[in-house]
């Protein structure tokens, strides 16, 4: 099972491996994983015949080749007892670390690689794919839909009921960007900072969501992760150890999840609506085994691909009630100051969507601000717990991941 306040932390991260592709300096998702793999084989000090299992996400967008994981070991000559995909869309690679601590509690592994890149931009038409992808063929493919234009029913919906505004919107689209042009990575961070009168005065991409309020594909990433038991990893130099885990899925479709009535998650809100997410019922399963509360994770990474999802995820995940996540974002409480510093690479808005490497590089900045190696800027008191959080779909999925530097 997934770590529980009763035993302690399962599994630890004992090494981190990160890779990064731009424009100028083209790598292929196969590339990408590699150099990742081996660099975190090298942190955790171990060979790759050591490794047992590797879980991936589902096969990068520039490489949609099936059975991508088993491509991958193939590539690196690692037999292992089992590889797999896991594929609650981008969530899924969240929801790796799960399935690795799931697989050393139960004495089937020692060592776990989880692992993930992609280069979206760089190989393949991304807007072309990415309605095909996320898009009922039969109800909502026939209209022509985008991305945005799925995730902006999401947003009026949510400034109907709650009263939000696009200013609010614009704050979350500042706050990101403050971290991200700190970030030798982010694909925005050549812009500099913003403020509201510029994100306000972007052109919509799909009315309410602005230019400024949408996320960019950016390069590629590549990022790999050594899994093992909590009592193996006090034998390693910085373990981050795996304090709680939850994950959901309630729908496919966006349009499935309109036409929702009943759900096995009280967490989900009054049915029907498109204001809560799965990440709600990931966050409780996730605090509910660590055994900590909100006020005791210094740090979080979230998935916020339009700028609405900034405040619905905190919502979800607990730290604000439903309708006024937007106000962490306005009173600088996710800044480099505050008490919650957040999305600290830039965040998907800023850092950029690779592809559906994206959950993968939250783990990275998560790791590297738990170690002290930010690439980026960093809060002035070094955080002892960190959430992570991954979303994928159309509010499809989610999953938590809480990490710590001690048991």
């Amino acid at each position: 099972m997934s770590p529980s306040p009763a035993t302690g932390p399962v599994a630890a991260i004992v090494g981190m491996g990160d890779a990064y592709a731009s424009r100028d300096n083209r790598k292929d998702p196969m590339r990408l994983a590699v150099e990742a793999a081996r660099a975190a084989l090298k942190d955790a000090g171990i060979g790759r015949q050591q490794v047992d299992a590797v879980f991936t996400g589902r096969s990068p967008w520039a490489d949609k080749r099936s059975q991508w994981s088993n491509i991958f070991i193939s590539h690196m000559q690692m037999p292992v007892t089992i590889n797999s995909e896991l594929t609650m869309h981008g969530a899924g690679l969240t929801a790796s670390l799960g399935m690795a601590a799931q697989m050393i509690a139960a004495g089937k592994a020692e060592y776990v690689l989880c692992l993930q890149s992609d280069a979206t931009e760089l190989f393949v038409d991304a807007v072309a794919m990415g309605a095909e992808a996320d898009a009922d063929p039969q109800f909502e493919i026939p209209y022509g839909p985008t991305i945005p234009s799925l995730y902006a029913q999401a947003a009026c919906r949510y400034m109907h009921e709650f009263g939000v505004t696009e200013e609010d919107f614009a704050q979350v689209a500042i706050a990101n960007q403050a971290w991200g042009v700190k970030h030798p990575h982010a694909a925005k961070a050549r812009f500099g900072e913003i403020d509201a009168e510029k994100v306000l005065a972007s052109p919509y991409v799909s009315s309410p969501l602005r230019r400024w309020m949408c996320s960019t594909w950016g390069g590629g990433t590549g990022g790999a992760l050594v899994v093992t038991s909590a009592g193996n990893a006090r034998n390693f130099a910085a373990p981050v150890y795996l304090l709680g885990y939850g994950s959901a899925s309630t729908h496919e479709y966006l349009g499935d999840r309109m036409n929702m009535r009943r759900a096995r998650f009280d967490t989900l809100g009054p049915l029907p609506n498109i204001t809560h997410t799965a990440t709600a019922e990931a966050a409780r399963q996730a605090f509910a085994q660590a055994g900590i509360g909100r006020d005791d994770i210094d740090m979080a990474q979230i998935s916020v691909n339009f700028a609405h999802m900034g405040p619905i995820l905190l919502e979800d995940l607990g730290f604000a009630e439903k309708g006024k996540g937007a106000r962490l974002y306005r009173e600088g409480r996710t800044g480099i100051d505050g008490d919650l510093p957040l999305d600290t690479n830039g965040g998907w808005l800023s850092f950029g969507q690779p592809g559906i490497s994206c959950n993968m590089d939250s783990y990275v900045e998560a790791i590297r601000q738990l170690r002290g190696t930010a690439l980026g800027a960093a809060p002035s008191k070094r955080p002892q717990t960190v959430l992570v959080q991954g979303s994928g779909g159309m509010l499809a999925a989610g999953a938590v991941a809480i990490l710590g530097n001690r048991t």
